[in-house]
């Protein structure tokens, strides 16, 4: 039952090659799903948070194709629930998974995708915008199944050895990684940092952190107060455009 379930949020996640991208598939959705279907939905929610945080600033640039943070973010906190690990598991196991499933993905693109492509092509010659159209959903389709199929095979054949690993890992090792789990995070804070970061973004990003450790509001707090000065300085900057185009029109 649970190899099902695990196969039924992979679906889920996969599904947003269908509807576009809803961020359905992220680590913290997927791993709250996966700590619903294994009966521990608080594991699965900080596990799937903790995983979020190292790929939340992981983007696909150009030819640079990231990590399937899919795939990571369903196994890592399947087996860390299975195995009964904590998060720190969760992120060591999550990262070559991700990295396992882009392998994967990247097969599908290679030896699939240019296949219907071609075909794709030969509709659009002959003026079938039909057949271009069941192409995209095919290519989409089999990507899909193929790719929840993985994940599913995987937990199937995986959670038993991950379990009987984990219990002959040394304790350096598990407190290493518990040090590591503190450092990834960081680094997925970095990474999404440089791609927002702004000289109109930096001061209220210092004023949050004031406001958080002088202050000690809660997250929610501040996410108020942050989405308040949002709403007051988009309504400022309209004011403006309309104040520049009256100027505008009166000359």
């Amino acid at each position: 039952m649970e190899t099902l379930l695990i196969g039924i949020i992979a679906i889920v996640g996969y599904c947003e090659y269908f509807l576009g991208t809803q961020m359905i598939q992220r680590p913290i959705v997927m791993g709250t799903l996966v700590g619903l279907a294994l009966g521990d939905l608080q594991k699965g929610l900080i596990i799937g948070a903790s995983i979020e945080l190292v790929f939340m600033g992981v983007a696909s640039i150009g030819a640079a194709i990231p990590p399937e943070v899919t795939a990571g973010g369903i196994l890592g906190t399947a087996f860390a629930i299975k195995s009964g690990s904590g998060p720190e598991v969760a992120l060591a196991l999550a990262l070559p998974i991700a990295t396992l499933g882009l392998l994967a993905k990247n097969c599908i693109y290679l030896l699939v995708r240019p296949v219907l492509a071609h075909k794709a092509d030969k509709y659009a010659e002959e003026g079938n915008a039909r057949g271009v159209e069941m192409m995209h959903y095919l290519s989409t389709f089999i990507f899909v199944l193929t790719m929840s199929f993985i994940v599913t095979l995987s937990f199937q054949l995986g959670s038993g050895v991950v379990k009987s690993f984990l219990q002959v890992v040394p304790d350096v090792i598990t407190k290493g990684l518990s040090i590591a789990t503190g450092l990834l995070p960081a680094v997925g804070f970095a990474l999404l940092a440089r791609m927002v970061m702004t000289r109109k973004v930096v001061p209220f990003f210092f004023l949050g952190f004031i406001i958080a450790a002088y202050l000690k509001v809660p997250v929610m707090g501040i996410a108020a107060l942050g989405a308040v000065a949002a709403l007051i300085i988009v309504g400022n900057e309209n004011n403006t455009s309309k104040e520049v185009v009256q100027d505008d029109n009166e000359f």
